[in-house]
């Protein structure tokens, strides 16, 4: 034991940390002087077509627009600030054109999800076309919409809560919505019918992970309208805008700007700083920050036991102020620290919802508390479950897929497969709500986050809103002496971001 907490103290010298990077406000004013290059086609007789319409409104925004034909060469978008392709183009004829785009691309062209590498290709299942004589029910249900979370970067900018609203007027015309299924590298913003998996407006950071394992050349944006519905987005004027509630309500309007002023602001930065520098940086945060660890005292398990001093050895030779509590204390032990560490030796069922109202950030590194905590829904083996060498259906694993690369917890690896731990081993795996920034995927498991952040502020699962930043970490008991150098960079950015300011 003494052999294993030696050593993790001197590989924390040698490990990173990466620095939290504040993601600029989206302004109001970024699209005056862009260069927009807008994709269309034709619609056919009698079938309204909006294309006209938005070319006016981005002339009322300060961009200057050029129009192009789905069959116009890829080199039209050169010089171009945005590429907007509606959903009057003829997918096939524009095919792959600007998948590989280094600039951004913001479509309502459900046909073109999968060509930008954005959702899969099934439709009715990766992405649809609302159509409104089979999908009668449905298309009426789309007037409504769902914003996932206030602290979503196009929502914020939208100034939409979380909640339900209305998108579109519902004045008796008839539109096509459509929605898209992305990868859990999106963010998504809106939903219809509360279905993660039916996302109206979601989008991908630059370096972030599509659609088999594409990796975002630029900010991509996918929104719902169909040929029609810009002309019935909603707006509040007047003195409905004056009313918080109808301007809560109607904002279709300011979504779809918003989506295009977020699309052409500046990307996050990525870490950049070398493992030295970051370090040093983590050392100069954990500086009379008192970090409680939660854990269950007297393990009958040698390695569990080892694994957890050989963590507080770890956490002290950075600099903390590390206090250790039973899962049988009280969570009022959290008063006066700055950060709760939820080891995974606790018990699930005598840990309880302690720390779940806790309004300092917590990183919890018992999986099975995900529930409890409010970070996902309650159905086990559904919601949240392990891979492990007991019963699970997967199997045991050591890699993760890094899916949000560019966030700091990241720290400033490339996307794709990570090598978390030397050997494969229990590894945890959560469907958390639209709230979450999912970080690390499970290989081979898409849909399975293994790694995932809340903002302060943030919507988490049955509309429980985070009073502080939150991080699950796949950490189970035994482990931590298993991380890989990459592994343990990674939990010392985690650490990182939650002790650093949330974002405005």
């Amino acid at each position: 034991m003494f052999k294993t907490l030696r050593y993790f103290v001197l590989v924390a010298f040698c490990v990173v940390a990466a620095p939290a990077i504040a993601q600029e406000a989206v302004r109001d004013d970024a699209l005056q002087g862009k260069q927009v290059l807008f994709v269309v086609g034709q619609t056919g007789k009698g079938v309204p077509n909006d294309d006209p319409l938005i070319r006016d409104h981005l002339g009322t925004l300060g961009a200057r627009v050029t129009m192009a034909a789905a069959t116009d060469p890829a080199t039209a978008a050169s010089g171009k600030d945005l590429i907007l392709i509606s959903s009057t183009v003829n997918a096939r004829e524009l095919g792959t054109r600007y998948r590989d785009a280094k600039v951004p691309v913001v479509t309502w062209s459900a046909y073109s999800f999968p060509l930008l590498g954005m959702t899969g290709d099934k439709l009715h299942e990766d992405f649809s076309v609302v159509r409104e004589k089979p999908f009668h029910n449905e298309n009426h249900a789309d007037y409504y919409a769902h914003a996932t979370s206030s602290t979503n970067a196009i929502l914020k900018a939208a100034k939409l809560p979380h909640g339900m609203f209305a998108p579109l007027l519902f004045s008796g015309g008839v539109t096509d919505p459509s929605w898209g299924k992305p990868s859990r590298g999106a963010d998504i913003a809106v939903v219809f019918g509360g279905d993660l998996d039916q996302a109206a407006v979601f989008s991908y950071e630059r370096d972030a992970l599509m659609i088999g394992e594409a990796v975002a050349p630029a900010r991509r944006v996918g929104l719902f309208l169909g040929h029609n519905s810009w002309s019935i987005l909603s707006d509040a004027q007047g003195p409905a805008a004056k009313d918080p509630k109808e301007f809560a309500w109607f904002g279709g309007r300011r979504l779809f700007d918003a989506a295009l002023r977020w699309a052409v602001s500046p990307p996050q930065t990525r870490v950049t700083a070398s493992r030295e520098q970051q370090r040093a940086a983590l050392e100069r945060l954990a500086r009379g920050k008192k970090v409680l660890f939660v854990r269950r005292y007297d393990l009958p398990w040698p390695e569990n036991e080892a694994s957890d001093h050989a963590q507080l050895a770890w956490l002290k030779s950075l600099g903390f102020d590390v206090s250790t509590a039973d899962h049988m204390e009280p969570d009022s032990r959290a008063q006066g620290m700055d950060l709760v560490i939820v080891s995974a030796s606790t018990n699930k069922y005598k840990l309880g919802i302690k720390y779940a109202d806790a309004k300092i950030p917590v990183l919890l590194l018992e999986a099975k508390a995900v529930d409890a905590l409010g970070m996902v829904s309650r159905r086990r083996n559904t919601d949240y479950g392990v891979n492990d060498h007991k019963e699970s259906l997967y199997p045991p694993e050591n890699y993760v897929n890094l899916v949000r690369s560019y966030h700091p917890i990241g720290a400033g690896l490339p996307p794709g497969q990570l090598k978390l731990y030397k050997t494969p081993g229990v590894l945890a795996w959560s469907r958390p709500p639209a709230g979450a920034q999912v970080i690390a995927t499970i290989p081979n498991q898409p849909e399975h986050a293994t790694l995932f952040a809340f903002e302060k502020g943030a919507t988490m699962a049955n509309d429980m809103v985070a009073p502080g930043r939150r991080v699950l970490f796949p950490l189970d008991a035994p482990r931590f002496p298993d991380l890989t150098e990459d592994g343990l960079a990674v939990y010392g950015a985690t650490l990182q971001w939650l002790l650093s300011p949330p974002a405005p």
